[in-house]
């Protein structure tokens, strides 16, 4: 779950600085040298509470069933405290401005590739996580994590497009359908730029994961022209959830469980995989570096992977679990929906997205700075 500016509320940004928690401690006073007639007993050293356990989470907003929180809570006595970033630019900000303030991060691959590549991230111990055994093997040693030495995966699912059908007859289900001229002004992209890229190169009939510059090139042209002739805007998801929930934007690159939740509150939103196939990506649980509390932490892993914890969470958020075991305990409705869980068919054409590639990374990164220019451009241009 993934602001149009890219930017961090200063307010926000400073206060993530302040020191998360303050040690009491308890001294005991020089007694009186008067007398009393009545003998006393000296007075017992005073004892400092112990400190409440807890585990710091960094996260997307509503991304735990509140039941499994409560749960694990109670069964540990360890305090789980929820921070909550907007978009993948303010979460690595955080980390790198604060880099003990959180125990564990909750991200995409390519985000988990560059906290590993600034060193903010620590190795996980798996003799403390013994459910580990319980996740699938496909969402395992993947190329952002090679080994899973920092990262735990936790959901899966594909990049899609959600629609409002109030807006849109029948839309073509194709990645095509960003670029037509009935959905002008209409259009929200992610700011993330390799979904981006990746859905441009499907929508040209070129593998999403190519590093030849000609394709990437191409693909930035076409963006381009999305922007300038059609309008289209760039923000976060959780902003274009509200846009097409308010009826301004009609069609918007998401994520499927996102999709999936705003379809369950508006009858009028609907979602699909486009018949070229999708991006594939998995969010996992990063160790931080300089984690305070390793011990909690590892207990929360373990936790989450259990199989009726993790299909409880399932269950609640609507999003494919990364957790093998806890398939036979989703409800019926959710493992039967082939936009969340596609059948063998689909999946053959979605892919995850390749991390590894610094010329395609550079060629990307240059090409989506090009596109989000145009955009703010074209809105400034708008508001005169």
């Amino acid at each position: 779950m993934k602001n149009k500016a890219q930017t961090i509320s200063p307010v926000r940004f400073w206060t993530v600085l302040v020191a998360q928690f303050a040690l009491v401690f308890l001294a005991s006073c020089d007694q009186s040298a008067q007398v009393d007639p009545v003998p006393k007993k000296e007075p017992e050293e005073a004892v400092a509470p112990a400190e409440q356990r807890k585990v710091v989470v960094l996260t997307w907003e509503e991304y735990f069933a509140p039941e499994v929180i409560e749960q694990f809570e109670k069964e540990t006595g360890i305090l789980v405290q929820f921070e909550h970033y907007e978009s993948t630019l303010e979460m690595k900000a955080l980390v790198q401005s604060s880099p003990d303030a959180y125990d564990l991060v909750v991200t995409d691959g390519g985000s988990v590739m560059e906290l590993r590549q600034l060193q903010l991230v620590g190795e996980l111990n798996k003799a403390k996580i013994p459910h580990f055994e319980n996740l699938d093997s496909r969402y395992l040693d993947l190329d952002f994590d090679p080994g899973n030495k920092h990262s735990v995966p936790y959901m899966w699912g594909t990049t899609l497009l959600a629609y409002r059908s109030d807006k849109i007859d029948s839309p073509e289900r194709s990645w095509n359908v960003l670029w037509n001229e009935d959905v002008k002004g209409h259009v929200v992209m992610l700011n993330e730029e390799n979904d981006t890229y990746s859905l441009a190169l499907l929508a040209m009939g070129l593998p999403m994961n190519t590093s030849d510059p000609e394709h990437l090139n191409a693909a930035t042209e076409k963006l381009l022209t999305q922007v300038r002739d059609l309008d289209a805007t760039y923000d976060d998801i959780i902003s274009a959830r509200h846009l097409i929930q308010e009826g301004e934007c009609w069609i918007f690159v998401a994520y499927s469980g996102d999709a999936a939740i705003i379809a369950a509150d508006d009858e009028n939103i609907d979602y699909f995989i486009p018949r070229e196939g999708a991006p594939l990506w998995v969010d996992s649980f990063v160790f931080t570096r300089e984690s305070q509390n390793r011990e909690e932490a590892h207990a929360f892993l373990d936790f989450m992977a259990k199989a009726e914890v993790a299909a409880e969470n399932s269950n609640y958020l609507w999003y494919a679990t990364a957790n093998k075991a806890a398939l036979p305990l989703l409800n019926e409705e959710l493992i039967s929906d082939e936009r969340i869980y596609p059948p063998a068919d689909i999946l053959e054409k979605c892919q995850f997205i390749k991390w590894f590639d610094p010329v395609r990374s550079r060629i990307i990164n240059l090409g989506m700075k090009q596109i989000l220019d145009e955009d703010r451009a074209q809105q400034a241009q708008a508001a005169k």
